[in-house]
């Protein structure tokens, strides 16, 4: 799990409605929609006939579960029934859809704060709590609303207890736990000082041991000042955990990308192994990890995957075609596969659709196998954004010309599964970057 605590918000996206009377629906078409849930401020959330997306039912068939954001509007693909299910309409502004870890529930937030629940194929849904945040631990706890809740089979949620307000990150085994805290305070009367730390414990509530400090401070004049902990990662075996830092907390800063650290045990030395814009580390069950390195807040300048060796804090960078960037790695759940994007550099300067489109539409699809240096291009799949492997590392989800498309295995043709994702042509983007990630969360078995 990461913390962005500090990250720059990307523009924002305009949440629309789109209300119409759905005609000529094939037999095949399954929707439920709810009516009548009420949300937490007794509103009837009454999910109206909502334009629905195209799906390929057929060809998702026994891949899972998927849920998406198509148009703004939140919804859930069930790949053993084929089912189609419309979870929130646009106008809710619904997003951080998640899967539980056994896929049976699928959490998501609300723009109300509110955060639900429903089965993983769109029924019983429910509101669970305010204050958003929601994500689920390894073990199939739930993390949210200050608290952390244990689901039943059944669906009854029990309060287990408290969850620490400095949580950040936990391992994948949960024997390490991340914690982040500054004791700056700050004041516009006098100066202060402070000390912003990251500590780790082996347990949820256990003893905390120091693995990193720096010393902040504050005033009215110049503002926070010192670099402040932002993303945090745990590695897993207890190999060592990753964070960036943000100097003086600033977004300006932090938009053209943070440097990347890796700490090995408390007050160890923390090695510095490149910069990355936004959250683009992956990491493999065996420790292996791979991200972006490279600064610059335009998506299609001075980007190169590197992939690194926990056990080391050394990091190669994946070979490309020249004069191509590199991003979007992915490493599949043993750490044996690593996806990742190719495109040529860009020299535009402006933001425009037909800019963005064009460059996204440049990109191709390429895999490399551990040990290799030579990675493979995958055939037919371009235009490839924001790689996903299945939780058996044998298949491919990834965005394409506004759509998700599934790549059964790597020698297979992609197919179109679910689009649009967002209103044709009108891709929000933060200077180039398109969240396409955030539209979709998949379950596959494992």
């Amino acid at each position: 799990m990461k913390s962005n605590r500090h990250r720059p918000a990307a523009s924002a996206i305009d949440f629309v409605a789109i209300a119409i009377v759905a005609v000529g629906f094939s037999l095949l078409s399954l929707i439920t929609s709810p009516v009548g849930a009420s949300d937490a401020d007794g509103v009837s959330a009454v999910l109206s006939v909502t334009a629905r997306p195209s799906v390929d039912r057929a060809a998702f068939a026994h891949f899972g579960d998927l849920a998406f954001i198509s148009k703004g509007a939140l919804w859930v693909l069930d790949g053993a029934t084929g089912k189609l299910t419309l979870l929130a309409a646009a106008s809710q502004q619904p997003s951080d859809q998640e899967f539980s870890p056994d896929g049976r529930w699928v959490s998501y937030s609300l723009g109300s704060g509110q955060v639900w629940l429903a089965r993983s194929d769109g029924s019983s849904k429910r509101a669970v709590a305010r204050g958003g945040g929601d994500r689920w631990l390894p073990d199939g706890e739930l993390l949210t609303g200050g608290g952390v809740w244990q689901v039943s089979v059944a669906g009854s949620l029990t309060r287990m207890g408290e969850m620490p307000t400095d949580l950040v990150a936990w391992s994948p085994g949960l024997d390490r736990f991340a914690f982040e805290s500054d004791s700056l305070v700050i004041s516009f009367t006098k100066p202060s000082k402070g000390i912003d730390r990251l500590q780790v414990s082996s347990s949820l509530r256990g003893k905390r041991a120091t693995w990193y400090e720096s010393k902040v401070s504050f005033d009215k004049f110049s503002g926070a000042q010192g670099s402040f902990l932002n993303l945090v990662v745990v590695l897993p075996h207890k190999q060592g955990v990753l964070f960036t830092l943000d100097p003086d907390m600033s977004s300006s800063l932090a938009a053209d990308g943070l440097s990347l650290y890796e700490v090995r045990a408390p007050g160890g030395p923390a090695t510095n192994l490149g910069v990355t814009v936004g959250d683009t580390v992956t990491v493999g069950a065996d420790g292996t990890f791979a991200f972006t390195n490279g600064p610059d807040r335009y998506a299609w300048l001075t980007k190169s995957v590197v992939r690194c060796s926990a056990a080391t804090a050394a990091c190669l960078p994946v070979r490309a075609l020249t004069g191509e960037l590199s991003f979007d790695p992915a490493l599949s759940p043993n750490g044996d596969m690593l996806a990742f994007v190719e495109a040529p550099a860009n020299s535009a300067a402006n933001f425009l659709q037909s800019t963005v489109q064009r460059w996204y539409a440049s990109h191709s699809l390429w895999a490399l196998r551990a040990g290799s240096g030579s990675p493979l291009e995958v055939e037919d799949a371009k235009g490839a954004s924001a790689p996903v492997w299945s939780a058996d590392g044998q298949s491919l989800m990834y965005v394409a010309d506004d759509a998700l498309w599934l790549l059964p295995n790597l020698s297979s043709r992609p197919v179109r599964i679910v689009s649009p994702l967002f209103a044709p042509d009108n891709w929000p983007s933060y200077y180039g970057q398109v969240d396409w990630s955030g539209q979709f969360t998949w379950w596959s078995p494992s």
